[in-house]
């Protein structure tokens, strides 16, 4: 119903224009106020003026807008009513100023003076009723355009309008001349216009002030906080790299703990029975360690095993290659694509370099000096092996190098025994 009346009103504003342009008698006018005999012959009293036609279809067009559920035509809600706000505004200047040219066009075609007033203030009204678009939310902003808005534009033309009045009124009552009274008009003018505009500009310098030093202290806190971020980065990588060699590598040797050992023999032993490839493994243990330990101490019996540790590791010169702290003074080698000879090989320069070593040990039925003893399991290409199985093949040989009078490595050929479950137990025949 409000868009329909909103329309309604448009369209007696239209129609009316289209009468008083074509000088066409459409009677409008009559559904309002009929003609009587008191009315002069030949002329319409009722009839609108053009003034007043065109603010009733830019009030009827604005309000036919407002609020639209599309925001293209609500924002021209705002737009179409400034016609009808300056027709107005001129006529409330031609009645308070005196100037019959600003309302009347010819007799009987004036808008009235109530009429004007409520024009303005309807418009007014309109252009203020949606804050969402147009001057009313530019104005209840709180950008800087927001503030221009809220100290110049209720002020300047009140001011402005004010001192119009006073140059009229002024020269009406003779107390200046008419060149005095526009000099005296154009000088307050620009006074008042230069005080708005220095208070604005004031206000906005403070506001931009206070906007840069809060961006200037924003970048400081983004950069502290950036710096703390990787500070925090940097000391989370770090444990996160201390936490991952305390899972894989052993806190004394440093070398692979039996963890990562186990799971590296799993994913070689796997690779060596998809490809057909060979893979050794070398388990060894220092000769009469519990001895040594019950007479040097601690202290020195975990010197020894670092001392030890270094010098297998330093015989794992290949990639693949793997030294690994098996569990307590045991120590392993896996040696992926290595043969029976190349393992013995290097079985044979572990046992040379932790002799080298030249660690004393007066309680060793093996030598003066700290020695290993260990044991050589071979997993040939086309073997289908478990993990224990091999572990369990390199044990045995240790075994059988402490009983044969230690610091010594025996070597074994694992092959499936048919004979045997895969549970662990040893299922290979030496050779």
């Amino acid at each position: 119903m409000a868009r329909i009346l909103a329309a309604l009103a448009a369209m007696i504003g239209a129609l009316s224009i289209v009468e008083n342009v074509f000088n066409i008698d459409l009677r409008i006018d009559q559904f309002i106020l009929r003609d009587n005999e008191l009315s002069p012959p030949g002329r319409r009293p009722g009839l609108m003026s053009p003034a007043t036609s065109l603010s009733f279809m830019s009030v009827g067009t604005a309000l036919l807008c407002l609020k639209a559920r599309k925001p293209s035509i609500a924002l021209w809600a705002h737009w179409v009513v400034i016609p009808g706000l300056f027709i107005s505004t001129l006529a409330l200047m031609g009645y308070i100023y005196g100037v019959d040219a600003l309302y009347q066009i010819r007799l009987y075609t004036t808008m009235a003076l109530p009429t004007a007033l409520a024009f303005f203030i309807l418009e007014l009204a309109i252009m203020g009723s949606d804050r969402a678009y147009g001057f009313a939310g530019l104005a209840t902003s709180d950008t800087a355009g927001g503030v221009v808005c809220r100290r110049l534009f209720p002020a300047l033309p009140v001011f402005l309008f004010g001192l119009g009045w006073v140059h009229i009124a002024g020269g009406r009552a003779g107390f200046f001349g008419y060149q005095f009274g526009v000099a005296l008009l154009v000088l307050l003018s620009m006074v008042v216009c230069i005080i708005a505009v220095a208070s604005t500009a004031i206000t906005l310098h403070g506001t931009d002030v206070i906007r840069k030093r809060a961006e200037v202290e924003i970048r400081a806190l983004n950069a502290d906080l950036e710096q703390r971020v990787y500070e925090r980065t940097q000391q989370l990588e770090a444990a996160n790299k201390s936490l991952e060699q305390l899972a894989l590598e052993d806190g004394l040797t440093h070398l692979a703990n039996r963890r990562f050992f186990d799971t590296y023999l799993e994913a070689q032993i796997a690779i060596a029975m998809r490809f057909h490839r060979t893979l050794a493994l070398v388990l060894c243990d220092i000769d009469a360690f519990k001895a040594y330990n019950d007479h040097y101490g601690h202290p020195k019996g975990d010197e020894c095993l670092k001392q030890v540790a270094e010098a297998i590791r330093s015989c794992c010169r290949r990639p693949a290659d793997l030294a690994a702290r098996y569990g307590g003074e045991e120590f392993a080698m896996v040696l992926p694509e290595t043969e029976l000879a190349g393992a013995i090989q290097l079985a044979e320069a572990a046992l040379e370099a932790v002799s080298r070593l030249r660690i004393p040990h007066g309680y060793s039925p093996a030598g003066p000096y700290v020695s290993i003893s260990g044991g050589v399991s071979i997993m040939s290409g086309n073997a289908d092996l478990t993990a224990k199985q091999l572990i369990a093949e390199a044990d045995q040989r240790l075994y059988q190098a402490k009983r044969l009078g230690r610091n010594r490595m025996i070597a074994l050929k694992a092959e499936p025994d048919p004979s045997q479950s895969r549970d662990g137990r040893p299922s290979a025949r030496a050779s």
